[in-house]
This record gives C-alpha cells, sequence and structure tokens, in this order.
C-alpha cells in the first residue's frame, strides 16, 4: 500500500527554529534538530529559505541545502 507524501502548505523560520504547516496543522523543529549546516548557519542563512511550489522540499540557497518534508516530519525508528 501506496502512502500520500506529506506535503507543507507554508514555512517560516525565526531564530530558534523551522515552523512547518500541513493539513495536520503547525510543527515547529528546532534548528539542531535539522542539520548540522543549519545550526551552525547565522540567522541571516536560516532565515532565507524557501518551500518548493510542490510543497515537496524546502531549500536554503545560501547554503546550498535541501531537506524533504516527509523526512522531517516523520519520526525515525
Amino acid at each position: 500500500m501506496a502512502s500520500n507524501p506529506i506535503l507543507a502548505r507554508e514555512i517560516s523560520a525565526n531564530e530558534t527554529h523551522l515552523s512547518i504547516t500541513t493539513h495536520r496543522g503547525k510543527t515547529e523543529i528546532r534548528w539542531e534538530k535539522l542539520s548540522e549546516k543549519l545550526a551552525q548557519a547565522t540567522s541571516l542563512e536560516r532565515m532565507r529559505c524557501s518551500l518548493s511550489p510542490s510543497g515537496y522540499s524546502i531549500r536554503w540557497p545560501l547554503l546550498e541545502e535541501d531537506l524533504g518534508v516527509g523526512e522531517l516530519l516523520v519520526p525515525t525508528k
């Protein structure tokens, strides 16, 4: 059985975390939980992010970092 991908509707960034809004609601993830590159980045580098038109991924062009929304929101075992 195939599952539907988790897609973001909206994202926002601040000093401490990234907020991702999906059909299930809003989730806040601290930078250090996302990636080492984002944890070490400046506030400007973190806040310059964009959501792909599909809602599938988030890009930080100043850092050349891309992360899949589903990977961020599905807990690892």
